[in-house]
């Protein structure tokens, strides 16, 4: 292909400069044939330009640019696509004759966007428009919304439907979609009535004023004498009208309002937004089109243009718009107040976007009535509280109101319905959990929450502003951390996430009133939460944040002082820290014996937890006998089916088993998955743990294929209860592979820890000991397989010893698994050498009898 031609006159210039630009940019476009238009736009968007910006390229206008439709409003764009297809094809065309240069580029755009095409004065219809009516004007900074407004107007051309209804929160941008769409509607000859719809008085006259200048344009008969009659007659009108109308009911607050003035006929079609979601609105014939927040691009767009004004050589990166964005939830109304304050009082985007995290300022202050919004009438502040009106005449007395207060301090997104319908949520709302039910269904019916019939929505400045009406914040809270907990409780699977996300946000919200009386009980979960999943520095940083707050609160002798400084004590030995951490709590099982009693559940909590840590230590016999005393306590104390004494036992099982007896380990783990199974569920994932673990010992005792059986059956209910993400299902999933390895199938058990290291690196991290310890068991495997692997191992072994400690028993594993490969590889004098060292360490570190001290001595004995 040659370099890019233009359309010219002899003189040299093109004889259309639209013309002439469009066929440029098309033949930019063939450059790159394969790629989409969505491609190619999306490349142009990540370009950073000379100016440091990046601009957004909407795909569907570059197909309207390159066939001649329309011309890029800003220079950028162009530039951006230019320099996206110079990426794609190396900077040249075709790979010899070089693009045009960005100068000629602008001089093309230029004329282009300064050419005005005569066109000849367009023939009247033979019957005018007739517009009646005032829609709301444009906003300063109109956005267009394509993917709406191509759907609004398939919608008006589908004669399946007869209605479009926007529904959405206030001040999504329903009235200025629906206004855009009445204008591009017009031009035909037809009827065009623009109707306020926010009560049925003014629909009435509404509709009187349309049929009265219907009736004078068209010298239609029965002109009445009274809005009812002059409406009931336009309503009549439309049904057998042989011209085509469009009808828009902008805000319909109660669609009872509009019985019998619903504009019904075969000749038109009529556009309806609305806040409500109500069965009235949902009709068969009608298209319901949700109209939600803005994307990112379309706010950082957004306010670039309404900021540019002022701005001037101070204009806010791109960064800090999209950083405010976010902050503001891409919520139109807000973007467009947010922008009038900032115009109004100079302030920065950054000092504002300070004061939105202060949780001190208010939002009747961050968006005061004194700086509007683009075509809006209210503000960020009041705009829930007239559909949290309407809500409330839909539900029990209060019940409504009570349920939004309940929902504005849990997550913005992903809360379980069972959780409102929990015994506290229901106290809190006053009623059944039926009455729950329909209170919460009526803020939906508004559009304050979004609720699908598992989960609920809610918008984070809706929130905050519902937040900021409660007195009773103290109980507020304790009534959604009761509600928490009750549900918490309860679930032991793939729900927890979300319960947890709810937590986060309690606390952000209200978390000073979570420790009237000692810390609630569900921050405790929180802690246990994050190291199940294997977050482990996450764990250790909110823990530690927790235990600031409860030193400060509650004072040093307290328990839940001490519970904590055992969960932190917990995630640094996750982290590899074993020592401190035994150390720790061994201090912490002594204080708590001190304080709290023998017989206490955090006294037998922090012993378990501290004979867990011996093992890690590889003192397994110590632990054991500890153990065995423990589980005879704690089934005195607290029952035999207490999941701590449970637990306990499952700890008891491994020490068997690294102590020298495969056998009682496999009996021991049998028993304990019976029992959690009978006490839990089979489904939970204690239960399922303890499956896994008894995987193991299957094959300790020789049965490598019955270890493979029994992983498969705890994977399965692992992935299928939390997920095949969380730290416990790809621990299964490693050992497994491991089993499967060791039955026989190396290329099935090598494919298994190539997929759960790629899952653990983007699960846990890259230096997670979970993770390490599938590249390890990887490169292991490779090796066996024949590969090359000693280098890829002996580089996960020093990150291993880095992270866990050079007497680390994964340490030590690794050491005589290169000292297997180096005699595998023909060097067996060097790794005879390499096994008797590591021996050493395992018989100090692990004790003579420990399983894989013995494998070791074995090992040598064939070497030698």
């Amino acid at each position: 292909m040659s370099q890019v031609g233009l359309v010219q006159h002899g003189d040299g210039e093109p004889a259309d400069p639209r013309a002439g630009f469009a066929a440029a940019l098309a033949q930019l476009r063939a450059l790159v044939p394969d790629a989409s238009d969505e491609v190619i736009a999306r490349r142009a968007g990540s370009i950073a330009l000379p100016s440091g910006r990046r601009v957004a390229v909407n795909a569907r206008r570059l197909g309207e640019w390159v066939n001649g439709r329309s011309v890029p409003r800003d220079f950028e764009q162009v530039l951006a696509l230019v320099q996206a297809v110079a990426a794609m094809t190396g900077g040249t065309a075709a790979g010899a004759a070089p693009l045009p240069s960005p100068e000629r580029w602008r001089r093309l755009w230029r004329a282009a966007h300064e050419h005005r095409t005569e066109r000849p004065a367009p023939r009247a219809p033979a019957t005018a428009d007739l517009v009646v009516g005032r829609p709301p004007s444009d906003a300063v900074s109109l956005r267009d919304r394509t993917g709406l407004a191509a759907a609004i107007d398939a919608a008006l051309a589908d004669p399946a439907v007869r209605q479009v209804v926007l529904t959405g929160p206030g001040g999504s941008g329903k009235s200025q979609l629906a206004a855009a769409a009445f204008h591009r509607s017009r031009g035909g000859g037809g009827v065009y009535v623009w109707v306020t719809a926010s009560s049925r008085q003014a629909v009435l006259t509404a509709y009187a004023r349309a049929w009265r200048a219907l009736a004078a344009a068209d010298r239609e008969p029965g002109y009445g004498h009274d809005e009812e009659t002059q409406a009931d007659l336009l309503v009549a009108w439309l049904r057998g009208a042989r011209r085509p109308w469009l009808v828009v009911l902008d805000d319909v607050d109660d669609p009872a309002d509009l019985d019998g003035l619903w504009p019904i006929g075969d000749r038109g079609r009529s556009i309806v937004t609305t806040r409500r979601r109500d069965a009235q609105v949902l009709r068969p014939d009608a298209r319901v089109l949700p109209v939600g927040m803005f994307s990112a691009a379309e706010s950082v767009d957004y306010l670039r243009s309404r900021l540019s004004v002022p701005a001037g050589p101070d204009a806010p990166s791109d960064a800090e718009l999209a950083d405010l964005a976010e902050a503001l939830g891409h919520f139109p109304l807000a973007l467009s107040q947010a922008a009038a304050f900032l115009i109004d009082s100079r302030t920065g985007v950054a000092a504002y976007r300070r004061l939105l995290d202060d949780r001190r300022e208010r939002l009747a202050d961050l968006f005061p009535p004194s700086s509007r919004a683009d075509g809006h009438d209210r503000t960020v502040a009041s705009t829930w509280q007239l559909a949290a009106q309407r809500a409330a005449a839909l539900a029990r007395p209060g019940a409504a109101l009570r349920m939004l207060e309940l929902v504005s301090v849990l997550a913005p997104e992903g809360v379980p319905q069972d959780l409102l319908l929990t015994g506290a949520a229901c106290a809190w709302a006053g009623g059944s959990p039926r009455e729950a039910l329909a209170a919460l269904r009526a803020l939906h019916r508004l559009s304050l929450v979004t609720h699908d019939g598992a989960t609920v929505a809610t918008h984070a400045l809706v929130q905050r502003a519902v937040l900021e009406t409660v007195p009773e914040q103290a109980a507020l809270a304790q009534a959604a951390a009761d509600a928490l907990e009750q549900l918490w409780a309860a679930d032991a699977g793939s729900g927890l996430p979300a319960l947890f996300d709810s937590v986060t946000a309690l606390r952000r919200a209200v978390g000073e009133q979570l420790w009237r009386d000692g810390m609630h009980p569900v921050l405790r979960r929180v802690g246990e939460h994050l190291l199940a999943l294997g977050r482990t520095v996450a764990a250790r940083e909110v823990v530690g944040v927790l235990l600031a707050q409860a030193r400060e609160r509650l004072g040093e002798q307290h328990r839940d002082v001490l519970f904590l400084r055992m969960q932190l004590a917990c995630a640094t030995g996750e982290l590899g820290e074993s020592a401190a951490a035994h150390a720790e709590l061994v201090v912490v099982r002594r204080e708590a014996q001190r304080l709290l009693g023998a017989v206490h559940p955090d006294t037998f909590e922090a012993r378990l937890n501290e004979a867990r840590h011996q093992v890690d230590l590889g003192d397994a016999v110590a632990a054991q006998a500890d153990l065995a005393v423990l589980i005879d306590e704690a089934a005195a104390a607290l029952g035999p089916r207490h999941l701590t004494v449970l637990l306990a036992r499952r700890s008891l099982a491994l020490c068997q088993g690294l102590s020298g007896d495969a056998d009682a380990a496999r009996a021991g783990y049998a028993a304990i998955t019976a029992d959690l199974a009978e006490s839990l569920g089979p489904a939970h994932l204690d239960t399922l743990i303890a499956m896994s673990q008894l995987g193991r010992w299957v094959g300790e005792t020789g049965d490598a294929e019955g270890a493979v059986r029994t992983y498969t059956e705890a994977v399965a209910g692992m992935a299928e209860s939390v997920g095949r993400l969380h730290q416990e299902t790809l621990l299964a999933r490693h050992n497994l592979a491991y089993w499967r390895a060791l039955a026989g199938d190396l290329t099935e058990a090598v494919s298994e820890f190539a997929t759960a290291v790629a899952d653990a690196q983007a699960a846990l991290g890259p230096r997670h000991p979970t993770t390490l310890t599938c590249r390890a068991n990887l490169a292991y495997w490779r090796g066996r397989s024949g590969q090359p692997a000693e280098a890829e191992l002996a580089e996960v072994g020093a990150a291993v010893g880095e992270v866990m400690g050079r007497d680390h028993p994964r340490t030590l594993r690794i050491r005589q698994q290169l000292a297997e490969l180096r005699h595998a590889g023909g060097d067996p004098a060097g790794a005879v050498a390499d096994l008797t060292e590591v021996l050493a360490d395992m018989r100090r570190v692990q004790g003579a009898d420990h399983p894989r001290t013995r494998e070791a001595v074995e090992l040598l004995a064939c070497w030698d």
